[in-house]
């Protein structure tokens, strides 16, 4: 895969891993926090190891964020709108997990 293409991809994997964080600790339904758990972790490891591939430049990082933030904004509108989360707290997220998965 080219390193665009990844990039793409990339910043779809980080938003729903950032997705999934926000619902487990947001949820409605306590029972389904192993469920998201587990999902965040399979991101997580799915990310890093395809992120291995190449170098990342802050320009790089700039552009996983901004699709990363699309993506959750997408889809939480879409599909979890009745979860209430702080405003700021998906960026930070978001910060925190390409810091994370990134080399």
């Amino acid at each position: 895969m080219g390193k665009n293409k990844l990039i793409k991809s990339l910043g779809k994997r980080i938003g729903n891993i950032v997705i999934h964080k926000i619902l487990m600790k947001y949820t409605n339904k306590p029972n389904s926090v192993n469920f998201l758990k587990s999902e965040v972790e399979t991101y997580r490891d799915n990310v890093m190891e395809s992120s291995q591939e190449f170098n990342w430049s802050d320009k790089d990082k700039s552009e996983i964020k901004s699709l990363a933030l699309e993506k959750f904004k997408r889809d939480m509108e879409k599909y979890y709108g009745d979860v209430k989360f702080p405003e700021k707290e998906p960026e930070r997220l978001i910060d925190e997990t390409i810091e994370e998965c990134l080399p």
